[in-house]
């Protein structure tokens, strides 16, 4: 119910925006009659995306991971070896050594399974913390792109539609570049 409250509120808004041709400042604030409103786009996710503040978001994480990674996917194969040879030898094991096998590789399961879900949190919780940290620097490029550039309004996430004459993702792009 609510994303339909949600969709409609920004099919009035893009309608709205629509209908007006050209947009006009209902009350200009410095007296000026018929002034133009200047309105941007930016498509957030390609910027999120391709700025390079998400690369080096990417490449720090997968320096910061790289090791407990590698040591998840160690610990994985030899676990994986281990049930290999019990499947394979176990019918020619000794009961003991078989079960003392089962048991060990029942262990190192669960502790393999608490190991990933703990890295899988600790992955998460990193990336929402990059993100956070990239969305603010985004927002504040974004306000100093506007203010310089005399945008009355940028849109970002829920535009159905826009021209490109209206689209400054490219440029958005180009100053996250130079900062």
């Amino acid at each position: 119910m609510q994303s339909i409250r949600r969709l409609a509120f920004t099919l009035a808004v893009a309608f709205a925006l629509a209908s007006a041709a050209p947009l006009q400042a209902a009350q200009p604030t410095d007296g000026a009659a018929n002034e133009v409103l200047r309105i941007g786009v930016v498509d957030v996710a390609r910027v999120v995306n391709e700025s390079p503040q998400a690369a080096r978001a990417k490449s720090s994480m997968a320096t910061q991971f790289a090791k407990r990674k590698n040591e998840l996917e160690a610990k994985s194969n030899a676990l994986r070896q281990d049930m290999d040879r019990l499947a394979q030898d176990g019918s020619v094991m000794s009961e003991a050594d078989r079960d003392k096998l089962q048991s060990d590789i029942r262990d190192r399961q669960r502790e393999l399974q608490l190991e990933r879900s703990k890295y899988n949190d600790d992955v998460s919780d990193a990336e929402q913390k990059e993100f956070e940290q990239m969305r603010a620097d985004i927002l504040k490029i974004i306000d100093q792109y506007a203010e310089d550039n005399g945008y009355d309004l940028i849109l970002g996430d829920g535009v159905i539609y826009s021209s490109k004459a209206v689209d400054v993702t490219d440029e958005i792009l180009a100053e996250l570049g130079d900062s």
